[in-house]
């Protein structure tokens, strides 16, 4: 008996292993360079399937699977789970988005999965290993992608792009306020700046988002008016408030990744005022008011809370910028442009070789 199952094992595993080098020699031909896979390596399929749940990476790989598909370029969604499994759907280009800064990708794709193209969308800050490990990047950071030109690395600057159809002009006398702030308290902190700064202030401001019951003074719990605004909501929240908050941790400020709220804030035609980021002055100009100290925060709240005329001018100005340049049809039809050529290329190559 022992020996049949021993024999059975051993057959089993012959068979997985011819199994493997027969795909593996047949991959090439059976992948599908049309199609995308976006992995979420951190993100579990329970999160992906929950409407209510507000995470940020499920957002972006939504709308940037939304806009692919409708540019023809056929893309799901996998999470955790997926990710290094078995793929029936053979796609040729794996995009890899908001995961741990250790993707492994030189044991992975260098020596696995080397037919795919490994496209690495960097929202936050990698490991340069990693990054150098990828077929193509685009980069949330003008000031990361400079440094991976630099290298020799095919890296493109493709920030959080805005959805036109979601994110638009659309001021509700219902989601009027006067200073809002929409983002969740980051786990390891102990508060955010913007809150931080209002309280100290004296400011009331609506909050919203995950963890402010945590740390907000008993007091001061009513500010907090709810864990999450749906997407589909959010256009009026940000065209209704005086001013919409914008605060950045401090380890995307150092590495240059501008906030998605920017760009959303700015396509619904909302003011914001920021804290001071040299990649937005470098796009935005003065259009989007940003401070560098608590005296500017406090000075700049006052000026334009009684200004409206000025809030409008920049609002309006912030909006044909974010227009021109960053909704996700551009960024997306740019995207597509830079992965058609590389698999073109990638092609030519096998063929001369």
């Amino acid at each position: 008996m022992k020996k049949n199952i021993f024999i059975l094992s051993v057959l089993l595993i012959l068979g997985g292993v011819l199994g493997y080098f027969y795909q593996m020699s047949q991959r090439p031909f059976a992948l599908d360079y049309g199609k995308a896979v976006i992995n979420l390596p951190v993100t579990h399929h329970k999160s992906l399937e929950d409407k209510a749940y507000p995470l940020g990476e499920k957002y972006l790989a939504e709308d940037m699977a939304a806009e692919l598909n409708r540019q023809g370029m056929q893309t799901e969604i996998y999470a955790i789970e997926d990710t290094y499994a078995n793929k029936n759907f053979k796609e040729g280009i794996d995009i890899y988005m908001r995961a741990y800064p250790e993707l492994q990708l030189n044991s992975y794709h260098g020596a696995i999965d080397r037919d795919r193209v490994a496209v690495l969308y960097e929202t936050i800050p990698y490991k340069i290993e990693e990054v150098k490990n990828a077929d193509i990047v685009f980069t949330g950071s003008l000031k990361k992608d400079r440094e991976y030109r630099k290298l020799g690395i095919n890296s493109h600057f493709m920030p959080q792009f805005t959805r036109f159809d979601k994110f638009y002009p659309a001021f509700s006398e219902k989601h009027k306020t006067k200073l809002l702030f929409v983002g969740n308290l980051y786990p390891d902190a102990k508060t955010r700046k913007t809150v931080d700064l209002a309280l100290k202030n004296g400011l009331e401001l609506d909050i919203y988002g995950i963890g402010w019951e945590r740390i907000l003074p008993q007091d001061k719990l009513y500010l907090h008016k709810g864990e999450q605004i749906s997407g589909d909501e959010l256009k009026y929240y940000y065209s209704s408030a005086d001013i919409v908050f914008n605060d950045t941790r401090e380890d995307m400020i150092e590495a240059g990744f501008i906030s998605n709220r920017i760009f959303d804030v700015t396509a619904a035609k909302g003011f914001l005022i920021s804290d001071y980021m040299a990649e937005i002055e470098e796009i935005y100009g003065d259009a989007i008011v940003m401070y560098k100290n608590e005296a500017e925060f406090r000075a700049l709240v006052t000026y334009y809370l009684n200004h409206p005329l000025e809030r409008k001018r920049k609002a309006y100005e912030a909006y044909l910028i974010t227009k021109r340049r960053f909704g996700s049809e551009q960024a997306i039809s740019e995207m597509i442009k830079v992965m058609k050529a590389y698999v073109r290329d990638k092609k030519k190559g096998e063929r001369d070789a």
